[in-house]
């Protein structure tokens, strides 16, 4: 009798696809003339967090799910030509592959296939995907808003970050 799994991939997906969600929504707070900040001179600019956000997800999931790093280089030169304008079209780009990587995965090779992490260590299939895709929307969806924030978005806040909505206006 094989044991329910404790994520599906479905619920995987959709972690991931919120983690989008909420950063194509923290794209629309950045300010004219900040796509040049960095906190520090050795820290990404700002256009260079949008443009690795739009492969942070998708490229280490295929990683994972395939075995090989070979999808990289096409989708990290793809990145280079992201802009403010073309970011959402980007992000929903990654959603969509990753919506399709992890549908022809099986719930078996989910659970109980094996593949590496960039450094060689074994680990199954779901479990990279957790490690190696959606931890690195969450981190870099947090560095984002942290940007904008840094950057002179003072008012943003949990709803913004967390959600991806704007609060409620109090009355």
């Amino acid at each position: 009798h094989p044991r329910k799994p404790m994520l599906t991939k479905e619920q995987l997906l959709e972690s991931m696809l919120a983690e989008i969600r909420i950063v194509k929504h923290l794209a629309t707070k950045l300010q004219p003339g900040k796509l040049n900040w960095r906190p520090t001179p050795g820290q990404r600019s700002m256009l260079e967090l949008m443009q690795y956000l739009t492969t942070c997800g998708i490229v280490p999931a295929l990683a994972a799910i395939n075995g090989s790093w070979d999808d990289s280089d096409a989708l990290e030169k793809a990145a280079e030509s992201v802009t403010p304008e073309n970011f959402a079209i980007a992000m929903d780009r990654q959603a969509k592959q990753l919506g399709e990587a992890v549908n022809e995965v099986s719930h078996y090779r989910l659970n109980h296939g094996d593949t590496q992490t960039p450094w060689g260590a074994p680990i199954k299939v779901g479990h990279a995907l957790v490690e190696m895709a959606l931890k690195p929307l969450v981190a870099y969806r947090m560095q984002f808003f942290l940007y904008l924030k840094e950057s002179g978005r003072t008012d943003l806040g949990p709803a913004q970050c967390w959600i991806g909505v704007d609060p409620k206006p109090k009355a």
